[in-house]
């Protein structure tokens, strides 16, 4: 069990380095993402075989934590191997939220720089991005010829974010950020040879492998790329879509259900959103109170700088409400950073990379500052609730943090589980003193909406056919949003279908194994023993959370009479 663990960890690490150096997991820093169609086919081998040996392990020989890691990698396999059967979807690898385009600078901002070697694997990771757009280019032209493209707003914006930080005057690059201010252990007479070899590694091959991949997507693959068309409109699309949703989302959950409950979770939020409004003396309907609070310039931000201290000081309110909701908080630190040109190129929406203990990195709650003037103050409690606590940073620094778990459990993602978390811990906000400014609370609900739309509009791209039109238009109408959010927002659902899904029916899951929970224990009822049983065994599909919630519940729980 433990071998094919390691194994697992071993794979995953290889798929995502970038990952490896950021929790400080060595002997992957100098790597990229082998993209090679010799590469798939080795994994595809790799996972049939594991797969055998994995379910010829008897589960009841198991205990613990090793019975929950047979079950989850069990689950990671069998959908893995069941992925195979749609070889065409493997031509797809371009995204607005990660990519050659962006990979680079992401490995600037979070290498822990430290050593001379460090600097060195930094160099050699630029020397590596040739073959990794050769690779990347080979499966776009998988796809090309089985027509499983991207859609053209999303090849716009992987431009865009080469555009971004590909300059003329390599010493102006971004990715020379970590030579221009070495860490202290670092001799000086080292410095300018690092300096030197980084600077001929970003003119001699990083750049010209950008330049020859832009030039790709826009003489090559643009050309033939469909307009704004989901998976629907492919060959086995609709089929791939589903398995999407099973594999990685939500089991027992249909396409059209889940644009069904989308339909109605949007009604029962805008008719909240309705009553808040009369409440605080607006007598519009939803529509116009909606607008109201997103186009009145009062309520937006006037700096990067006022964006970044309000969210700082949301840290400073939060940290000491933590222990009423948890038995342990985190050790690992967060801190509060900036957006860079290249990120908000490829898409503008906040988000957190976790740190490492063991290098003393924090966690980064990142945030768009720099556009500043599309963002809401009336955001800010919720967004950060979501993004670092009681959200994504108390949960993946949790379980990054248990004792006993094997490592490639502190980092396995489920985005069900992982966004569900982070949506369900917005409304823990309410136990610890945010959203009583009813501006707040009014952020607190539209971010929900938010959510519920996202349920319809991406279920209407890649399942029902909508046009990129129709699913903007939905979003800025139904879901409340910025035109331009809206945009980007859809773009996204191209980019990464069945994506968006995740946080909303993870969110209800929670809230409905908190109800079981309620219910089966009365008065004994502690949240901090219910959120204990949801994240001190690291992410894991909702269904192994439901089975974990159900077991905890029979041992706690009083026998009936």
């Amino acid at each position: 069990m433990n071998a094919l663990l390691d194994e697992e960890l071993d794979a995953a690490l290889r798929r995502n380095p970038l990952q490896a150096t950021v929790r400080g997991v060595e002997g992957y820093n100098h790597l990229l993402p082998d993209l090679s169609l010799r590469e798939l086919e080795r994994e595809r081998a790799r996972e049939r075989l594991a797969l055998a040996r994995q379910t010829a392990i008897d589960p009841e020989a198991l205990a613990g934590e090793e019975r929950i890691s047979h079950e989850l990698l069990l689950d990671r396999l069998r959908s893995a191997v069941e992925a195979q059967s749609y070889r065409d979807a493997e031509g797809i690898v371009l995204s607005t939220l990660g990519g050659v385009q962006n990979m680079m600078p992401r490995a600037a901002q979070v290498t822990a720089f430290r050593t001379v070697q460090d600097y060195r694997d930094y160099t050699q990771r630029l020397r590596a991005t040739p073959r990794l757009v050769d690779d990347t280019i080979e499966r776009l032209k998988a796809g090309m010829r089985s027509r499983w493209m991207s859609a053209l707003p999303v090849v716009t914006r992987v431009v865009a974010a080469i555009d971004a930080h590909v300059v003329d005057d390599v010493d102006k690059s971004a990715l020379l950020g970590p030579f221009r201010e070495f860490a202290g252990g670092i001799a000086q007479s080292e410095r300018a040879e690092l300096t030197t070899a980084a600077r001929d590694a970003i003119a001699d091959e990083y750049q010209p492998a950008l330049r020859r991949f832009r030039s790709f997507l826009l003489d090559e693959y643009q050309p033939m790329a469909p307009d704004a068309a989901g998976l629907t409109a492919l060959p086995g699309g609709r089929d791939y879509y589903e398995f999407l949703i099973r594999s990685a989302v939500v089991q027992g959950k249909g396409a059209a259900e889940i644009h069904a409950l989308g339909l109605r979770e949007v009604a029962r939020i805008r008719g909240e959103i309705g009553a808040l409004a009369r409440s605080t003396g607006h007598a519009e309907a939803a529509d116009t109170f909606i607008e109201f609070m997103r186009t009145d310039p009062g309520f937006f931000f006037t700096s990067a700088e006022e964006v970044l201290a309000t969210y700082r000081a949301l840290a400073e309110r939060i940290d000491p409400q933590l222990p009423k909701l948890f038995h342990a908080v985190p050790r690992m630190r967060y801190e509060v950073r900036a957006m860079t040109p290249p990120e908000r190129a490829s898409s503008t929406a906040a988000n957190y990379t976790s740190g490492s203990l063991k290098l003393g990195t924090p966690g980064y709650f990142t945030i768009d500052a720099l556009g500043h003037a599309g963002q809401a103050r009336w955001r800010s409690e919720t967004l950060f609730a979501h993004e670092a606590v009681p959200g994504h940073h108390m949960q993946i620094a949790r379980a990054g943090e248990i004792e006993g778990l094997h490592p490639w459990r502190t980092m396995l993602w489920n985005v069900a589980y992982g966004e569900g978390w982070a949506l369900y811990a917005e409304k823990l906000g309410f136990d610890i003193g945010l959203f009583t400014d009813p501006c707040q609370k009014y952020g607190h609900l539209q971010a929900e909406l938010l959510r519920a739309a996202r349920l319809v509009a991406d279920t209407g791209i890649h399942y029902y056919g909508w046009t990129r039109e129709q699913a903007i238009d939905y979003m800025a109408g139904q879901g409340g949003v910025a035109q331009d959010y809206a945009v980007s927002e859809v773009d996204r659902y191209f980019s990464n279908p069945s994506q968006a899904l995740g946080y909303m029916l993870g969110q209800l899951k929670f809230l409905e194994l908190r109800r079981r929970a309620e219910r089966a224990l009365g008065a004994k009822f502690d949240a901090r023993d219910f959120h204990a049983v949801a994240i001190d065994h690291g992410s894991m599909p909702l269904a192994v959370l439901e089975r974990r919630v159900d077991q905890w519940l029979c041992e706690a729980s009083p026998p009936a009479h």
